[in-house]
C-alpha cells in the first residue's frame, strides 16, 4: 500500500504531537497524526474509537513512562543503556529502574554513635512479551476485486468518503481504497495496543484470547502485594482507606498519579461524589465543571478528583461481565509503559517503517499455499513492551465498585461491556 503524506502542522500538548481536529479544512493528510485518524466534524468511523482513550493517555504520561521513552530513545541512538537482559526461563525482560536505598540504621542504648545502614541498589525485571496483527488476502479476492472494482471494505469506504467531503474534504485529498485500509489496519493496532496495554495478564489469554498474555497494567495489579481496598462499603468510605495509605506512604509520593477507573466504578463515582446540602462535596473531593467539544458539539463534563489526583475514566479497562463491577486503579508516578513503538503514534513513525522493506515492526509477506488459494499475501505490524512498576507500595487497587445501576439498564447492551467490542467496529 502507498503511505499517506503526513502533515506538518504540529503542535506538543503534554508532551504528545497532535493536530487540532475541530478544524473544517482538516484534509486527509492529517489523518494519522498525533493519534487522530479522521475529523471530529466528519464523526468519522476512525475518531470515536482511536482518538486517544483518556485513561491511557494518563498511563502513558506519568513520570516513570517519560523515563521509559527515553531509555528506549537512548538505545536507540546508539547509547550503551543495557536495558534488555533475559531471566531464568529464557523470557526477554526489560530491567526496570535501578532503586536505591539505605538499610536500617542500628544503635545500642547506651553508644555513643549509631551505625550507619549499608546503601542497597534493587533492580527488579519485566518480561517483554510481543504484540501483533496481520491482514491476510487470498489470490482470488484481489483478482476479483480488480475486476468487479469492490471489496468487503468497498461499502465502508464509500461511506466514509461522504462524510469526510460532508467535512469539507477536498475530493483531490480523500485516500485511495488501498489506503483506507491500510488506515484501517494500523487504527486495529493501536487499539490492540491501548486493550492490551492495559488488560494484559501473562498468567491468561482472555477476552475472546484477542488480549494476549502480556504484562499489562492488570498484570501489575495482579500481583499478591498489592494491596486490595473492598468497595462494598461504597466509594467514599473506600477512598477515605486509600487516604490513610497515601497519608502512612507520604502523599508526596503519589504526585503525578492518577486513579484509574472502569466505566462501571466512574458511574458509581458519579451517582455517590455529590455535594451536601451546604453545596461543598465530600472532604477530599474536588469536582469542577467544564464543557468539552465531542463531534463538532459542546457537552457539560464533570472532572472528579480526591486529594489533588485526578479520577480519569477509561473506556477500555475490563469489566466482570457477570458481576459488571468495575475497579479502580490508584496509578503512582512509578508506574509506566515502556514500548517498541511510540505508542502516541505520531504519523512519521508508522508511515516511515511501512515505507521501510526491511522494518522489524512491519512486514509484507506472500505465501504459497494449496489450490485454489494458490498464494497468499500479509500485511502485519508488530510491537513489543510492558506495563512496568517500581514501588509496589505505592499501588493501590479499589475492588467491587458497583455502578449503582439496576442490571436492566444494560439489557440488549451485554455485547458492549465487552472491551473487544471496541476492535471490530473499524471496518
Amino acid at each position: 500500500m502507498k503511505p499517506i503524506q503526513t502533515y506538518n502542522n504540529l503542535e506538543q500538548r503534554g508532551g504528545a504531537t497532535v493536530v487540532q481536529s475541530s478544524l473544517d479544512a482538516l484534509s486527509i493528510d492529517n489523518l494519522i497524526v498525533g493519534g487522530k485518524l479522521g475529523n471530529n466534524l466528519a464523526q468519522s468511523i476512525f475518531t470515536s474509537l482511536i482518538e486517544s482513550d483518556a485513561g491511557f493517555a494518563a498511563l502513558l504520561n506519568t513520570p516513570l513512562s517519560r523515563q521509559l521513552r527515553a531509555m528506549r530513545d537512548a538505545s536507540l541512538g546508539g547509547e550503551n543503556v543495557p536495558i534488555y537482559g533475559k531471566d531464568a526461563d529464557g523470557n526477554l525482560t526489560l530491567k526496570n529502574i535501578p532503586k536505591m536505598s539505605f538499610s536500617a540504621m542500628t544503635s545500642n542504648p547506651d553508644d555513643c554513635c549509631v551505625i550507619a545502614g549499608d546503601l542497597q541498589v534493587c533492580q527488579d525485571e519485566t518480561i517483554l512479551k510481543a504484540i501483533c496483527i496481520e491482514k491476510c488476502e487470498k489470490e482470488l479476492d484481489r483478482m476479483v476485486a480488480a475486476v468487479s472494482g469492490a471489496s468487503s471494505s468497498s461499502a465502508v469506504y464509500a461511506a466514509y468518503k461522504q462524510m469526510l467531503i460532508g467535512a469539507g474534504v477536498p475530493k483531490n485529498s480523500l485516500p485511495t481504497l488501498a489506503e483506507f485500509e491500510q488506515l484501517s489496519l494500523i487504527g486495529q493496532f493501536i487499539v490492540l495496543n491501548m486493550l492490551t496495554f492495559i488488560n494484559g495478564l501473562l498468567e491468561v489469554e482472555q477476552n475472546g484470547n484477542i488480549v494476549k498474555r502480556f504484562s499489562g497494567l492488570a498484570q501489575v495489579y495482579a500481583n499478591a502485594d498489592v494491596l486490595g481496598i473492598s468497595a462494598g462499603g461504597g466509594v467514599i468510605a473506600a477512598f477515605n482507606q486509600v487516604l490513610c495509605r497515601m497519608n502512612i506512604m507520604g502523599a508526596s509520593n503519589f504526585a503525578g498519579g492518577f486513579f484509574l477507573a472502569s466505566r462501571t466504578a466512574y458511574s458509581a463515582i458519579q451517582q455517590e461524589i455529590v455535594p451536601k446540602r451546604d453545596g461543598v462535596y465530600p472532604a477530599g473531593w474536588t469536582v469542577t465543571e467544564t464543557t468539552e467539544t465531542v463531534n463538532g458539539y459542546q457537552m457539560p463534563v464533570k472532572h472528579y478528583s480526591f486529594n489533588g489526583l485526578p479520577v480519569i475514566e477509561s473506556d477500555l479497562v475490563y469489566i466482570d461481565p457477570d458481576t459488571l463491577d468495575g475497579d479502580i486503579y490508584l496509578v503512582p508516578p512509578t508506574v509506566g509503559v515502556f514500548s517498541g513503538v511510540p505508542l502516541d503514534m505520531p504519523a512519521p513513525f508508522i508511515l516511515n517503517e511501512w515505507k521501510d522493506a526491511k522494518s522489524p515492526f512491519v512486514h509484507f509477506d506472500q505465501t504459497s499455499t494449496a489450490y485454489p488459494d494458490c498464494w497468499t499475501s500479509c500485511d502485519r505490524l508488530t510491537n513489543f513492551g510492558a506495563v512496568v512498576s517500581t514501588e509496589v507500595n505505592g499501588l493501590l487497587k479499589i475492588t467491587g465498585v458497583s455502578s449503582g445501576c439496576d442490571a436492566d439498564m444494560y439489557q440488549g447492551i451485554e455485547g458492549l461491556i465487552n472491551i473487544n467490542s471496541y476492535a471490530p467496529y473499524i471496518a
